[in-house]
C-alpha cells in the first residue's frame, strides 16, 4: 500500500513539473513577448516595462528550475 502511495505521489509531482514546463512557462514567455512589443511601441514606458521584464525573467528562471527538479528531462545534464 505504501509503495502505491509513493508511486502515485511521484506521478503527481512529475505531472506538476510537466504542467509548469508545458503550460505555465509558455504563458510567461508569451507575456514577455507582449511586454517587449509594448516597450517598442511606447518608448516613454520603456523603463517601467524593462523593470517588469526583469521580474518576469526571474519568475521564468524559478519556474524552469522547479520544473526541472519535479520532472527532470533526460536531456538536461545533472547538476544544472
Amino acid at each position: 500500500m505504501k509503495r502505491a502511495n509513493a508511486v502515485e505521489l511521484r506521478d503527481q509531482i512529475e505531472r506538476a513539473g510537466k504542467t509548469l514546463h508545458d503550460d505555465v512557462a509558455p504563458l510567461l514567455a508569451g507575456a514577455g513577448l507582449q511586454l517587449q512589443l509594448l516597450r517598442m511601441d511606447h518608448p516613454n514606458a520603456a523603463a517601467q516595462v524593462s523593470e517588469i521584464l526583469i521580474t518576469l525573467e526571474d519568475a521564468m528562471d524559478r519556474i524552469r528550475k522547479l520544473s526541472q527538479q519535479l520532472a527532470p528531462s533526460p536531456f538536461t545534464p545533472r547538476g544544472s
